[in-house]
């Protein structure tokens, strides 16, 4: 095959996607969506671990444990720019969202970026009661 030629053949790539992954790592990853939904149904991960055991999948039960966080943390990691879109958004009350945008494209929502902070700038707008400060103040040392 020629470096030269126009396009990639991708087809020989294409038949080895359902093949079986090399390391227990891969195959776990592989059969990530049906363990998720064996998850979501309730059942509990010894017995996903034994079923994988079963059809194939020897792996032991901490490795798994260990794989399945780490797909979690993964599949968090990739919804996290979309969560705290969705919580800008929502932050951002509807009247404000309609004069923020141009005239002509009103229904566009407008990208807001997130404030890591807005929790704690909440509770300090909302004192309660008495509140120990770390530092004296001015004028009540004498």
């Amino acid at each position: 095959m020629s470096n030269l030629s126009q396009h990639l053949d991708l087809s020989r790539l294409r038949t080895r996607a359902g093949e079986k992954p090399r390391t227990k790592v891969g195959q776990v990853r592989q059969a990530w969506p049906e363990i998720k939904v064996l998850l979501a149904a309730g059942h509990s991960l010894k017995d996903i671990w034994t079923w994988l055991n079963e059809i194939g999948l020897e792996i032991g039960y901490a490795r798994l444990s260990n794989c399945i966080s780490l797909l979690r943390l993964r599949d968090q990691a990739a919804q996290s720019p979309f969560q705290d879109l969705r919580r800008g958004l929502a932050s951002v009350p509807a009247e404000q969202q309609q004069q923020d945008q141009p005239a002509g494209q009103l229904g566009t929502s407008p990208i807001v970026m997130s404030d890591p902070l807005r929790n704690l700038r909440e509770q300090r707008a909302t004192k309660r009661g008495f509140e120990y400060g770390p530092f004296p103040k001015k004028g009540l040392t004498e």
